[in-house]
């Protein structure tokens, strides 16, 4: 895949947790949740919350690492580029 193609996915995958939260702090009483078919098994409401809280940060941790990750694949190529064009330049 191209560089930025991937740059964006770690953007989009930074972007749409973090305006989760900010809808939530926004709207505190329209909470986004996912109902529980079967309200007396407490374990498992349990479990979705803390999934819940769990996906959004590593959301952004993994948005925030492709960035990292693609950003400096990108400045490696350019450097190859520079240096590919000062090689030409020294063989004529």
């Amino acid at each position: 895949m191209h560089v930025l193609f991937k740059l964006l996915i770690g953007v989009i995958l930074l972007v749409v947790p973090l305006g989760v939260y900010a809808y939530e702090f926004m709207y505190p009483q329209q909470q986004l949740y996912v109902p529980v078919i079967n309200k007396e098994i407490n374990l498992l409401n349990s479990l979705f919350i803390v999934l819940q809280g769990m996906v959004p940060p590593f959301l952004v941790l993994i948005g925030l690492f492709i960035i990292w990750l693609e950003l400096d694949e990108w400045r490696i190529e350019k450097e190859l580029k520079a240096e590919e064009k000062k090689a030409k330049k020294k063989k004529k």
